[in-house]
């Protein structure tokens, strides 16, 4: 064979190689990022009397939004606390198992206020597209002022934030929200990253293969990065700040929250304990695996610390105070 023919035979795989790689950036660009942002119908169809717990349907105002959501008072409350849901989600996320979490909060003395975030839920859906936290947080203002309307004031006041809901109470924090303190529940702190995750657990392909998409994704579809995303905006947190972190979680990576603690003296970080991979607690979940699991894996060490942080802030809780004893 000679030189021109060996030219020729490695000429057309390189350039089928060339033509894969350009279709590719072509769907990062284009194809993949709607699909990525944009959020599935999520009605709610349990309600807290599921578990046993009173409960108060609210309405709640936000940017001419009627946002739907639960009021769920304790009896001898010593705290209130604001839960932010996660990207897709509800206030039910089956993930998380929200009921029972609020539940257990109500045994620690702890009120409830939750709502679908917009475009979630049962809440109106505006362009029904995902802002991880940068259009969302209006909504945690806006439960704020639901509270200070109502005449609720119970200290210290503070906000839960799971995934995309942790990375929306640091955007909330930074426009100005006012709390004694925060709970960030395995928080989507680099958008960036957790969308690529998100390709490998959806497709199974490797991570760095939708790294272009993650990044034409928050350049070019409005979603936060750098100086404007969750991880750079937290850093500058001036309230006592409790990461509750699964070291295994796939999606809302460790190496985040723990450069996050490193940086911002108010920010403690708690590691969960390691959930086996057949723990009935993590059935059904595929590769998202430990993803906001700690509580519904490991409920009392959950309990012990948000106790813990709780009784830091001099709210000491109140076991066994549940509404429904």
């Amino acid at each position: 064979m000679n030189a021109d023919s060996r030219s020729r035979l490695w000429r057309w795989p390189l350039r089928a190689l060339i033509a894969v790689a350009a279709l590719w950036m072509i769907a990062s660009a284009v194809v993949l990022p709607p699909m990525a942002i944009s959020v599935a119908d999520n009605p709610v169809v349990d309600t807290p009397a599921d578990v046993g717990l009173s409960f108060e349907a609210v309405e709640i105002a936000s940017d001419g939004l009627a946002l739907e959501g639960w009021w769920i008072p304790a009896s001898d409350p010593v705290a209130t606390l604001m839960f932010v849901h996660g990207a897709g989600s509800n206030r039910t996320s089956w993930f998380i198992h929200s009921l029972d979490l609020y539940r257990a909060m109500n045994d620690l003395g702890v009120s409830v206020l939750t709502v679908d975030l917009r475009n979630h839920g049962n809440s109106p859906h505006t362009d029904g597209t995902l802002g991880m936290g940068a259009e969302e947080w209006p909504d945690v203002h806006a439960m704020a002022q639901w509270l200070d309307q109502r005449g609720v004031a119970q200290k210290p006041r503070l906000a839960m934030g799971a995934s995309m809901g942790g990375a929306t109470v640091i955007h909330a924090l930074s426009h100005g929200l006012t709390l004694d303190g925060a709970i960030l529940f395995d928080p989507a702190l680099n958008t960036e990253d957790s969308l690529a995750q998100g390709g490998w657990i959806r497709t199974g392909l490797p991570a760095p293969v939708f790294k272009p998409y993650a990044w034409m994704t928050t350049r070019f579809w409005g979603l936060p990065y750098g100086t404007t995303d969750a991880q750079a905006l937290a850093d500058s947190i001036n309230i006592p700040t409790l990461v509750l972190q699964d070291p295994a979680d796939p999606i809302t990576r460790l190496p985040f929250a723990r450069a996050l603690a490193e940086v911002n003296p108010n920010v403690s970080l708690a590691l969960a304990p390691a959930t086996p991979a057949d723990a009935e607690c993590v059935a059904g979940k595929g590769r998202w695996g430990v993803h906001v699991a700690a509580f519904a894996c490991h409920p009392e060490w959950f309990i012990d610390q948000v106790s813990g942080f709780l009784a830091n802030l001099g709210a000491a809780p109140k076991l066994g105070n549940s509404q429904t004893q």
